[in-house]
């Protein structure tokens, strides 16, 4: 079985890639950027400042995995730089054109790829596998659709109750997902032989949506054992300290921010304090009213979350809509207590290792953490609990899940 896996962007294509990889059935990984010194545009950190040169490879590094083999990597990158430049421009409705662009630019490169270098199975994402697909099963190719979050008409419908209830989180660019990309969600899921979501909310999603039953399976997704700790963070006593809670992701509406920021406002500083990591996706106006109550880390590479794990004692997570957070699965890898949504993905397990919640709201958060704060054994009782999920929750059981579903069906 010939595989080929495409994405061209990142999020956990790299893991899928080297599950076939490890299984011996890769033949190609094909994304739009991918760290490697010997080529363009990477090449250019030789000839700089050293300073610059040492900015350039932190950035680069954000695109690489070292155990996937440089010689299955096929490269296609224009559209993504364009569209990662414009977002952290702060230009996010030109950076959805790039991506809309990018996404129909790369099927047409992935087709041919194909012709080029012939496959029995190919595994894309969401969004911006398509026009493959159709090409594909015509040619009796097998065509797998990883699903990374929920159905867009779904999403919609949250985000629009949200903004009613919270406009002022809402940046002037926020866009809902516009028909032409339901309809070619839709048209993706009829073109695929399998669907794979990595949590229950993610599959109802979907199957609500009109995704046959037949088609959808559920693997979950892992966290990076090679940069997390394997010995247990050796964490202070929580007695006479403040508990200190960690946020990692999109500082915006979709991830719930609302109600964690103006749940930490009810909760005395002495008793716990907040970590965000991630780009601020609300308007600076109303992030400032929080920002005496919070610590704010800008987006850092995936190489680098480990730290910020380990310097935490809880893990929380209000997400409004989600896949399934791969967050979640590094708060197990640090050993943190999770408090998270029922929407989140595969985190805690209830009277285990965390608190899930069915309804959110400040008041209901507020109450959560403050069940901790009340109660530091029970956050002891949790991280003990989340290190001993460790080997279910690794990147090594994903890819171990994946290939041999994939080779199965």
């Amino acid at each position: 079985m010939r595989v080929g896996v495409f994405h061209p962007g990142t999020q956990h294509s790299w893991q899928t890639a080297l599950a076939f990889q490890e299984a011996g059935n890769l033949s190609w990984y094909a994304t739009s950027a991918f760290y490697d010194p010997s080529r363009w545009p990477y090449k250019v950190e030789r000839f700089v400042p050293d300073k610059l040169s040492a900015r350039l490879n932190r950035e680069f590094r954000r695109r690489y995995h070292p155990s996937l083999n440089p010689d299955k990597v096929r490269q296609f990158g224009f559209w993504e730089w364009a569209e990662v430049a414009t977002r952290r421009a702060g230009f996010q409705s030109l950076s959805n054109s790039c991506n809309e662009i990018g996404n129909r630019a790369f099927c047409r490169q992935m087709i041919r790829l194909i012709e080029r270098e012939p496959v029995d199975v190919i595994v894309g994402y969401n969004t911006s596998s398509l026009e493959v697909f159709q090409w594909a099963r015509k040619r009796g190719i097998r065509c797998v659709l990883d699903q990374t979050i929920g159905h867009p008409a779904s999403q919609n419908q949250t985000m629009r109750e949200e903004e009613q209830r919270h406009p002022e989180f809402f940046v002037k660019s926020y866009q809902p997902c516009d028909p032409v990309a339901i309809d070619r969600q839709n048209a993706e899921v009829a073109e695929a032989d399998l669907v794979l979501a990595g949590s229950e909310f993610c599959a109802n999603s979907m199957l609500e949506n009109g995704c046959p039953k037949e088609k959808i399976r559920i693997v979950n997704y892992g966290y990076d054992e090679t940069l997390f700790p394997q010995d247990q963070p050796q964490r202070p006593p929580l007695k006479n300290r403040p508990v200190q809670w960690l946020f990692v992701g999109e500082v915006g509406p979709r991830k719930g921010i609302a109600y964690l920021l103006q749940a930490f406002e009810n909760i005395p500083a002495n008793q716990a304090e907040l970590t965000l990591v991630g780009r601020l996706a609300i308007p600076a106006a109303t992030f400032e009213k929080h920002a005496g109550r919070v610590r704010h880390i800008p987006q850092v590479p995936r190489t680098e979350i480990a730290r910020y794990f380990a310097e935490a004692d809880c893990f929380v997570f209000p997400s409004l809509f989600e896949g399934s957070a791969l967050v979640l699965n590094e708060a197990c890898g640090a050993g943190l207590g999770i408090i998270q949504t029922d929407r989140a993905g595969n985190g805690a397990r209830p009277g285990q290792n965390g608190l899930i919640l069915g309804d959110i709201s400040v008041d209901v958060l507020t109450q959560a953490i403050q069940q901790v704060v009340a109660d530091p054994g029970l956050c002891e009782r949790w991280q003990a609990a989340s290190w001993a999920m460790r080997p279910e929750r690794t990147w090594a059981k994903y890819r171990k899940n994946v290939a041999e579903l994939v080779a199965s069906f």
